[in-house]
């Protein structure tokens, strides 16, 4: 499956703005990952009765990932991990485990791929319940058609959901307006809204399809969009209107590429977006209160990130500031001053040390605190 090898960034011929984080290079064939707490430190948690993963996250590998990788680079604390993932020789995952702190497994994954590459099996399963996706494709094409989903829980009989991946997603059509160039984008849809008692209602599908509007495009003389606009369609309980969501408009430069985005809310202005090298160099935004919160971003001459500040109400919210040696992040400046805006705190100076094997992959990170050696990040990492 192509999303999870997201997970992993595997490539010999990195550009030379490309960081390395927890990418893997080579022809991986098993690679078990874990975090040491040094010095009596912990993961972040935010409630006392968080578990090392922490509160509120759902406990999917994407996001783990993602949370492990994000605390780590950026922040000054640091997330759990402990997983072992698997992999072909195609660099397909075909297994993954994932485990809590005290040894017990969290999830157990089991991926089955066919000739095309395609996913065809998807098995997960904890102390709690099993559940098997299967995916049928037709001829070559790479998206499924079809998926039988089978579930079961602890005291519970084996359920079992047949559905055409199709049939899910809604028909769109486009009408195209020569005259004032605008494109309305339509979705044909059965989907409707059934009254359930005074108050609630309840999905279902009616036997008569019907064209909703979903999306307007309007574009300049050299047919560039200049403006969008989203509708929601789906929670119009009265079948019979709908809501403007969201409402953009872009800017071009001479050489045609986006350099600025614009955001209203109401018809008001919310927030925008610009860009440079097609990187954002500046986001604002207005906030429930009024009040203007922007964030600046600089880079380095190959265009790594260098600094990334936000600002709230003029003055100095959140910063991060990084030090490359190569495409490795070596050092990170963390100042977080929310809630202090007025005192004058220094960042936190954060350095990683790094261990590498013979693949050039790391196999050691040391998370070093103002002085401290506080986290070990670790990954053992077997090859073709």
């Amino acid at each position: 499956m192509k999303k999870l090898l997201l997970l992993f960034i595997f490539s010999c011929a990195l550009f030379n703005s490309q960081v390395i984080k927890d990418s893997v290079l080579g022809k991986p064939k098993s690679v078990k990952e874990y975090v040491i707490f040094l010095n009596d430190s912990g993961p972040f948690t935010f409630l006392k009765g968080d578990d090392a993963y922490g509160h509120a996250i759902i406990m999917r590998p994407k996001n783990l990932r993602n949370s492990m990788r994000n605390s780590w680079f950026e922040t000054d604390f640091c997330r759990y991990i402990n997983n072992e993932t698997f992999f072909d020789k195609n660099r397909n995952i075909t297994k993954e485990i994932w485990y809590h702190k005290s040894g017990d497994i969290v999830d157990d994954y089991d991926y089955m791929y066919d000739d095309l590459n395609r996913l065809t099996i998807q098995k997960t399963k904890n102390n709690y319940s099993e559940t098997t996706s299967r995916y049928f494709y037709e001829g070559n094409s790479k998206t499924a058609k079809f998926k039988e989903y089978y579930s079961k829980s602890k005291d519970e009989p084996l359920k079992k959901f047949v559905g055409n991946l199709e049939s899910s997603k809604p028909l769109f059509i486009t009408k195209f307006d020569t005259i004032s160039k605008t494109d309305s984008i339509f979705a044909i849809t059965n989907d409707i809204w059934r009254k359930v008692g005074e108050r609630s209602y309840t999905r279902a599908e009616d036997s008569v399809y019907y064209r909703k509007l979903s999306r307007v495009k309007i574009y300049d003389n050299q047919y560039k969009v200049i403006e969008e606009k989203f509708f929601n369609y789906k929670d119009d309980y009265q079948n019979k209107k709908i809501t403007l969501t969201r409402h953009l408009k872009y800017e071009y430069d001479k050489s045609g590429n986006v350099i600025k985005q614009t955001d209203f809310k109401d018809g008001k202005f919310y927030s925008y977006i610009m860009f440079g090298n097609g990187k954002i160099v500046r986001e604002e935004r207005i906030d429930s209160y009024g009040k203007t919160i922007y964030t600046i971003y600089t880079y380095t001459k190959d265009q790594k990130l260098e600094r990334k500040t936000t600002y709230y109400k003029d003055k100095v919210w959140y910063e991060i500031r990084f030090e490359y040696k190569n495409n490795y992040i070596t050092k990170l400046f963390y100042l977080d001053k929310f809630g202090h805006e007025d005192e004058q705190i220094e960042p936190t100076v954060i350095s990683f040390k790094y261990i590498f094997d013979k693949q050039k992959n790391w196999k050691e990170v040391i998370k070093n605190v103002d002085g401290k050696d506080l986290y070990k990040w670790v990954r053992i990492i077997e090859y073709y």
